[in-house]
């Protein structure tokens, strides 16, 4: 028993100091203990412990993470999903962080601002304007944004008086 109890508190420790570094998943949490060997049963308890004392947290996690992508990456709303599904969240999860961190985000406005900033960038390369569309379109296609939202923004950027 006491074997048990020492295997516990040092998968414990050990999920302590990957949520000094972050906060993390219940799934990351999970996949990061069993990787470091400890036993299933150990690795469940500990979680369950964790979640109890609302160290982890899937929904705290997931707004968190929205949070900081609309602010620091913005991209379309389907490419959170897909990366917060690749973190092991389940979809209640997901679907109720993004009520509460996306619910008045405006994606076309997005479109626009992202488009205006990677504009400025390439203004001084001296790119024909087709190169430069296209290279927008396709910065704002690898965030996930819808190909008709793309051009409608890029269509309102053409039509801006310069």
């Amino acid at each position: 028993m006491a074997r048990g109890n020492d295997e516990r508190a040092k998968a414990r420790e050990r999920l302590l100091r990957l949520l000094k570094y972050r906060p993390r998943s219940v799934a990351e949490a999970r996949r990061r203990l069993e990787r470091a060997g400890f036993p299933p049963d150990v690795v469940e308890a500990v979680i369950e412990e964790a979640r109890a004392r609302g160290w982890l947290d899937d929904e705290a996690f997931a707004r968190l993470w929205i949070r900081d992508r609309l602010q620091r990456k913005p991209m379309a709303r389907s490419l959170l999903v897909r990366e917060l599904r690749a973190q092991g969240l389940p979809d209640g999860a997901i679907e109720q962080a993004l009520a509460k961190e996306a619910a008045d985000w405006d994606e076309a406005q997005a479109i626009r601002e992202l488009a205006e900033e990677r504009l400025l960038r390439y203004q001084g390369l001296g790119l024909d304007p087709r190169t430069l569309e296209r290279r927008l379109y396709s910065f704002l296609r690898r965030r996930g944004f819808p190909t008709q939202a793309i051009r409608r923004a890029l269509d309102e950027l053409r039509d801006l008086p310069k």
